[in-house]
């Protein structure tokens, strides 16, 4: 249990939404075990599905956001401090799935180690290389963002979500093989969601009038809804494969994952306190802080889980469920057995170096 100056120094919205990203980013892979299915067979339930959860690693990334800019430390102190909560946890679970790749999934290659400084050995891992770029660069964007103020933010996630409307301008409006070539193409990217939480969490949404609410509900709506639909239904008029549409969708840089991402900050933070208090609601100021701290091990351990304990536990029962059944069952029981297992990490003097700074 964390003492209360440890507690009161957290932020309730921010654990929360950590918990929500790591649960997402769970659900985005349980589809893997029904991987033909599921991305090779048109179904509303599995648009919906992958439409809900699509937003998952971008959350981490408007957390980090709202928490480090802007930076008030010394650069070389600000980095040095970061590289120690990830590097070295990435390096341990690089090691564990090489070894899985080696002698439990016996696919393993030499490229696997040659290429390990610029892609990751496991899928999942992509975000804290992504991370350590962010981190390395942060003190420099802070200062930019101090230079260019309130107004110029504004105008950088403006031009970022226009670039988001890209992934969806296949089939209707230009060809395939244009689609990486744009004039947005060397644009924000991940920094984007960045300075969303950033901004979000310094400034909240903007207001433009008395409709500020009615206003905001129909742009995400037009994200969350309008947009995948356009996707679904119109697109699928140009000879797109069903794959071509959950990429879309499930492309980072998308304006439903951006609308979704807005959404889901902006109400959780509207809904949680301000502070913890462990006499009026215990059992918030308990779980929420325990499951946000272990939030990085869950992640960081959730495919050997489910490789080597969900699915094959579950198989001969689920094999048979439609795959958004399977895929919530698998992945709620995926998290669990995760929280177990860094619980126990947790106990170990040298836990910081596998499942980070708790």
């Amino acid at each position: 249990m964390l003492s209360e100056d440890r507690l009161q120094r957290r932020i309730p919205y921010l654990d929360i939404l950590r918990v929500i990203a790591c649960m997402l980013v769970i659900l985005i892979h349980t589809p893997i075990r029904q991987y033909d299915t599921y991305y090779n067979t048109p179904s509303l339930a599995g648009a919906i599905y992958t439409v809900l959860v699509a937003v998952n690693c971008n959350l981490f990334f408007m957390i980090s956001g709202a928490l480090l800019l802007p930076v008030s430390k010394s650069g070389s102190r600000f980095i040095k401090r970061r590289l120690l909560v990830v590097l070295p946890p990435l390096v341990v679970w690089t090691v564990i799935y090489l070894l899985e790749h080696a002698f439990l999934l016996h696919n393993f290659t030499p490229r696997l180690l040659t290429s390990v400084l610029f892609h990751p050995v496991e899928g999942l891992l992509w975000y804290v290389y992504v991370l350590l770029v962010i981190y390395v660069t942060l003190p420099l964007v802070s200062k930019c963002i101090g230079a260019i103020g309130k107004r110029g933010v504004e105008v950088l996630l403006v031009l970022w979500v226009l670039s988001s409307f890209i992934p969806y301008q296949h089939g209707v409006f230009i060809e395939a093989s244009q689609y990486s070539h744009n004039m947005f193409s060397a644009f924000a990217n991940y920094y984007g969601y960045v300075l969303l939480g950033y901004y979000l969490h310094n400034y909240g949404l903007p207001r433009f009038s008395r409709g500020n609410v009615a206003i905001w509900a129909l742009l995400l709506a037009f994200g969350i809804v309008v947009m995948p639909a356009f996707e679904f239904l119109v697109q699928g008029h140009f000879d797109i494969s069903w794959q071509q549409h959950i990429d879309t969708i499930t492309s980072d840089i998308s304006v439903n994952n951006i609308a979704m991402a807005t959404l889901i900050f902006v109400t959780v933070r509207h809904f949680s306190p301000e502070r913890y208090d462990r006499q009026r609601h215990s059992a918030s100021a308990a779980w929420w802080p325990l499951l946000s701290v272990c939030a990085f091990g869950i992640y960081l351990s959730q495919m050997l889980v489910l490789r080597q304990v969900v699915w094959p536990m579950t198989e001969s029962w689920l094999d048979t469920a439609p795959v958004v059944v399977d895929c919530l069952l698998c992945g709620v029981l995926a998290f669990v057995v995760c929280l177990v297992l860094v619980l126990l990490l947790r106990m170990l003097p040298f836990r910081r170096y596998i499942i980070g700074k708790s």
